[in-house]
């Protein structure tokens, strides 16, 4: 059988994507594979006629066409939207995903982040950077978490252990999900008809949900402008759910006291964006899954997967066709 590995992406300078395509491609051929790892298209394109496994992080069309014999892709991260396409969709190859790689640095980065805002952490580097001795601002400014409502949009595996976090500083957790039925560590579960409240309600709104068809433009100008007064926007998530333009308004009028953003639209975020410049806005650059492990959990699904594809049987982490992710 013949396995490709493409590893031409924004990932592949990392030594822990190099070392994940290493050990999955031993693994490979261990078990008998004929494995070709290829770094560029062209390579790709001429490889990918005999293969019946794939291991990328994205797919063009002008690839799926040639790739006759295409059994099973392994995506190299855990959101798959920036590589779908309708005649991936159609098709009948096998997607899986890397979901639930990045939960704990996730769900940690997030909280990093409400504490940076509650402890006036961001402020202070500011005041470092201009050598300026100045503690009015955290007397005034610093609160306390416990009573505070977060909302996490996309209450699922991340989403669940950021609930968990919260409860560990007393706050009161409202989680939205597709079905409304109670989950661990929320106080309350809403679907997409509760959205409106739940926005309206909490000090600290977390993006952490799929981007679909559903999700794209979210949060929109009238969304953000119904948070409360003094709220702050997380998004771990991706960029095109949020009306960027919107949020500046609302961070430069002072209706939202901040917003931290790790996703963007476009990415790299372009040298002349207005949001570079926006107080009281954290930006990290798409790094919040970011974590050493990376390669041996990334390794560990596929080696689940590989088995469970050569015996037939059920795989984990497939992508859902119907849902979108």
């Amino acid at each position: 059988m013949k396995s490709l590995v493409w590893i031409a992406y924004h990932l592949e300078t990392l030594d822990l994507v190099e070392r994940y395509v290493e050990r999955a491609a031993a693994e490979l051929e261990s078990r008998g594979h004929q494995v070709v790892v290829c770094r560029d298209a062209e390579s790709v394109l001429r490889e990918i006629p005999e293969a019946e496994i794939l291991l990328c992080w994205r797919i063009l069309p002008e690839m799926l066409a040639r790739a006759g014999k295409l059994r099973w892709i392994q995506f190299g991260s855990a959101g798959i939207d920036h590589t779908l396409f309708p005649e991936l969709l159609e098709s009948d190859v096998i997607l899986t995903n890397l979901g639930g790689i990045h939960t704990e640095p996730l769900s940690e980065h997030v909280f990093g982040c409400i504490l940076a805002f509650a402890r006036k952490l961001d402020l202070a580097v500011r005041l470092q950077i201009a050598h300026e001795w100045n503690r009015a601002p955290f007397a005034e400014g610093c609160f306390d978490l416990a009573g505070r409502t977060v909302g996490i949009i996309g209450y699922g595996r991340v989403g669940t252990e950021i609930g968990r976090i919260a409860k560990a500083f007393g706050m009161r957790v409202i989680g939205m999900r597709r079905t409304a039925h109670q989950a661990e560590y929320a106080d309350e579960i809403v679907d997409m008809r509760g959205l409106p409240r739940l926005i309206s309600e909490s000090d600290f709104l977390v993006l952490v949900l799929p981007l679909t068809a559903g999700t794209t433009a979210l949060l929109g100008e009238a969304e953000l402008r119904s948070m409360k007064r003094g709220s702050y926007l997380i998004n771990v998530a991706r960029g095109q759910m949020v009306d960027y333009a919107a949020l500046a308004n609302l961070l430069r009028e002072g209706h939202m006291a901040g917003a931290a953003l790790d996703v963007f639209n476009p990415e790299p975020l372009p040298p002349d964006s207005e949001l570079w410049n926006v107080p009281n806005l954290i930006i990290t650059p798409h790094v919040a899954g970011a974590h050493p492990g990376y390669s041996e959990s990334a390794f560990a699904i596929f080696r689940e997967n590989l088995r469970r594809f050569e015996a037939g049987e059920e795989m984990v982490n497939v992508f859902d066709r119907g849902r979108g992710y």
